[in-house]
């Protein structure tokens, strides 16, 4: 197994970020990105055989490879998210973290965890419907049959209140069907109110295959251009009162102020519609020149594209056909919201074990007519929204692992649509260290991590002597995104060359002297993991004191492990006068950086408990056949996405079937319709040989579906089981048992923490050294009003003379604090005078344990793939 897979996957903290330069991390904008959660391969087949594009009577097989080769630009790996959408998301979870041990949104007591029920959230979304001169709305070219959408007309009116509606709309039959504003009050507890207007049809300037014809990398080629265009048009005859009542929020908190309210200069939510059936369906009459539903941006480089003559931006943007059911535009919201998807992004195998359980998979197709009743939100999904919208999205009660015994603990729950009560229940499990590579020499290496948009960095202070030559060495490997992604060794924050850097980067012009790629393209790597001699010149710093440094950048997106280093030298005249072979700790100052062995600390994980039944939102699960009851969901926050054909039975988030036995060769949707504890027998379905009731979850089984791997979960072994005990007729009830078998054999783990503090006039660099647990967090206070941080090794100004009370809570992936204080005493010269360097430790700390801290760390990126 090649490095690449591996570590593919594995996330990196966001704690341990720092900020960036918006303009230095501004990738180019390329074609719009496809939403395979969207794809409907029956309707697919339908449109392939009445564009003659396949025969009516050919076989199944040549009508499974057409509809394959139609869709396979659902699969878009490269995909990269706004960087100002992805850095926005890290502060806001950087500032609730600041507020508070816990969550910003949850109030304890006896570890029942209530919502804020007392917060709502609204929000205001233009909605623009735009048609192509060879593709007018009112002469579409549909007939009855091409979809089960079909209205004779589709004029503004209709979108309004299928949109906006708080008392439904009416359907294809006359039907009364659920609005995507009754939606997403019934998921939110009525606490979030998705509200707007939609402005009547506009005409395109050219042609529909102008816009959404594919490119060379086989997508959508001019989509925002359609936006802008639209959008302009759209809002021509609107007062600007009337515009500016469509920016109220600051999502990326461009002033920096931590409010989030209020207008920032860019139309909030845009919601597009597009005369054509679109493309994840089959395209119509338009086929592959058709638009694939998806969310993304209008000149991202630039924040937006300002509207002539009006002084507002259009940005962000989710795109959706005309025949929309409110399961395509839910879903498509829910990416405007910050939600990823759930389902396999690379459409290369079975399928995630989410399916229809969640609107962020296949629940955005669920109901008659198809998508008219999408289902509820995953329990991680769910909990990010409680976490950044506070209300009644979740209401969730946290069990401590530590606290169950042989003997059972009893709790209740109520099904996940009543708001009211305990609807969620959480097991934080302990964290599971992730298989590294093994250091070159001895027991140690230094390893820079993983992730988007992260600023790690090691450093270490020397004075070099005056003679000459003078060598900096290491050995490494790495496997970085080109360019995208990039290492530098840096001299007094200056990079410098050396024998493996690369002089230009064609992604940022001013980014030079860097480290990208994989060590295994480097001709002299050798040994299994293509270590490569790295050297660097540094006879034009002899005689000085100063700072060597190597810095980790990445991107928003895409991504692998990032380097290992070993073996360190600085020589002179080939002699080494400094060596660091990882061995020793406390040599460099980490900063994002770690010191490990072969393997580095895991992500929390926990266990997550939803009751879902056929009321409410999850009417439509009828629809898909899936059994009301008990669903386990594990939730990994090692993994960023739930591509179980690249690891298989592991993901960001997925259910544990209950019922092992395999429904024939079905994919991973029709496997896990029975994936439900229950204590009632399933409903028949076809292929279903095994149809009784499981009603008891034990680790010691083996739920990873051995011959269907990707519907399986591989689960830690700690002795855990869950029994559902008691169950209403309907599920809208029911009691669960928890019970551990031996305490002991979880780890028990004593924090500790020091203080060093770097003091130079008003200027104070602040690190913590931290023993036991691992995976660390950090929430720092520095003795100001509202001085706060979240870095691992934060730096502060102090604005007068005085002595402050600095404190740092550390908590680790368990949840496991410690609390560490210390006293700096600053004084600030009045006049200009030379200041002393001072460092100050401390070893006063407090020990602790708190509840898993939500979802406080993933679903920010928000990047949507395609899928083959």
């Amino acid at each position: 197994m090649s490095k690449s897979t591996k570590f593919q996957g594995f996330a990196a903290s966001a704690l341990l970020l720092t900020s960036c330069s918006m303009a230095a991390f501004a990738a180019p904008q390329t074609g719009t990105p496809a939403d395979g959660a969207l794809i409907n391969q029956e309707q697919v087949l339908y449109w392939l055989i009445k564009r003659g594009e396949v025969a009516a009577d050919a076989t199944d097989v040549v009508k499974q490879a057409a509809v394959d080769a139609f869709i396979h630009r659902g699969n878009h790996a490269s995909y990269k998210p706004a960087t100002i959408e992805v850095k926005a998301e890290q502060m806001r979870i950087k500032q609730v973290e600041q507020k508070s041990t816990a969550s910003a949104q949850y109030v304890s007591a006896n570890n029942n965890v209530l919502a804020d029920q007392d917060i709502t959230k609204t929000v205001k979304v233009l909605a623009v419907l735009v048609d192509f001169p060879d593709l007018p709305h009112d002469a579409n070219q549909l007939e009855v049959r091409d979809t089960e959408m079909y209205y004779s007309s589709y004029p503004a009116s209709h979108y309004q209140q299928m949109l906006f509606s708080e008392t439904g709309y009416t359907g294809p039959s006359n039907q009364t069907l659920q609005s995507a504003y009754q939606y997403y009050q019934a998921v939110s507890g009525s606490s979030f109110f998705f509200t707007g207007d939609v402005q009547d049809w506009v005409t395109a300037d050219k042609n529909a295959d102008y816009y959404g014809a594919n490119d060379a990398d086989d997508n959508d080629q001019a989509v925002p251009e359609l936006v802008k265009e639209a959008v302009t048009k759209a809002v021509a005859s609107m007062t600007d009162a009337e515009l500016e009542s469509f920016d109220v929020e600051d999502p990326y908190d461009l002033d920096n102020d931590g409010n989030y309210d209020e207008a920032d200069g860019i139309i909030d939510h845009v919601m597009l519609f597009h005369s054509s059936i679109g493309e994840e369906v089959g395209g119509g009459v338009l086929g592959t020149d058709a638009i694939w539903s998806h969310r993304y941006y209008v000149d991202s480089t630039t924040n937006g594209y300002e509207i002539p003559g009006r002084g507002i931006k259009i940005f962000g943007y989710t795109v959706q056909p005309i025949d929309s059911a409110v399961g395509v535009c839910t879903h498509e919201f829910g990416h405007d919201l910050g939600l990823p998807d759930e389902y396999d992004t690379t459409y290369s195998g079975d399928g995630s074990p989410v399916g229809s359980w969640s609107l962020m998979s296949g629940g955005s197709w669920s109901g008659s007519p198809a998508g008219s009743q999408p289902s509820g939100f995953s329990p991680y999904a769910k909990s990010f929204l409680q976490q950044k919208y506070k209300g009644k999205w979740v209401n969730e009660q946290n069990v401590s692992l530590a606290d169950l015994t042989s003997n059972g603990t009893a709790v209740a729950l109520n099904h996940a649509i009543n708001a009211n009560a305990v609807n969620q229940l959480s097991i934080a499990l302990p964290a599971a260290d992730i298989t590294f590579t093994a250091p070159l020499t001895g027991q140690y290496q230094y390893y820079s991590g993983q992730g988007d948009l992260i600023n790690n960095a090691m450093s270490f202070d020397v004075t070099l002597p005056l003679d000459t030559p003078l060598a900096l060495s290491f050995q490494a490997h790495w496997d970085i995104e080109d360019d995208y992604d990039y290492i530098q060794v840096m001299v007094d924050s200056v990079a410098i060359p050396g024998d493996h850097t690369i002089t230009t980067n064609s992604i940022y012009p001013t980014v030079k002297n860097f480290i990208s790629g994989k060590s295994s393209d480097i001709r002299t790597s050798y040994g299994d993991d293509d270590w490569v001699g790295m050297s660097f010149d540094l006879s034009s710093y002899a005689g000085r004191d100063v700072q060597i440094s190597v810095v980790y950048k990445t991107d928003e997106a895409v991504g692998d492990y990032g380097m290992a280093i070993d073996n360190i030298q600085l020589t002179n005249q080939d002699t080494a006068f400094y060596s660091d072979g990882a061995e020793t700790d406390g040599m460099a100052t980490l900063a994002g950086f770690s010191r490990i062995q072969d393997s580095f600390p895991g992500k929390a994980r926990r266990y997550i408990v939803q009751l879902r039944s056929h009321q409410g939102v999850d009417a439509g699960l009828v629809s898909d056949n899936y059994e009301p009851g008990v669903l386990l969901w594990l939730e990994n926050l090692n993994y960023t996405d739930n591509n179980v054909s690249e690891h298989e039975g592991e993901g960001l988030i997925g259910v544990i079937d209950a019922d092992q036995n395999l429904i024939g060769t079905q994919s991973t949707d029709i496997q896990i319709r029975d994936a439900a504890f229950s204590l009632y027998p399933q409903s028949a379905y076809y292929g279903d040989s095994y149809l009784g009731a499981e009603s008891l979850f034990d680790d010691s089984t083996d739920y990873s579906a051995p011959l269907k791997p990707q519907a399986g979960m591989i689960l830690p072994e700690l002795g855990f089981t869950m029994q559902v005990t008691e169950q209403a007729s309907n599920s809208s009830t029911a009691t669960v048992e928890f019970a551990l078998a031996d305490s002991s054999i979880l780890p028990t783990v004593t924090l500790d923490a020091d203080i060093t503090a770097q003091v130079t006039g008003a200027d104070v660099n602040f690190s913590v050294v931290v023993s036991g647990g691992s995976n660390y967090t950090y929430a720092w206070s520095f003795g100001e009003a509202n001085a706060i941080s979240t870095d691992a090794a934060p730096s502060y100004t102090y604005s007068a003379s005085g002595d402050y009370n600095v404190s740092v809570l550390v908590t680790d992936g368990a949840g496991n604090t410690v609390t560490a204080t210390e006293s700096v005493s600053v004084v600030i010269a009045t006049t200009p005078t030379s200041t002393e360097t001072s460092t100050e430790t401390n070893d006063d700390s407090s020990g602790g344990s708190i509840g898993w801290l939500s979802v406080l760390m993933l679903g920010l990126l928000g990047y949507y793939r395609k899928r083959i």
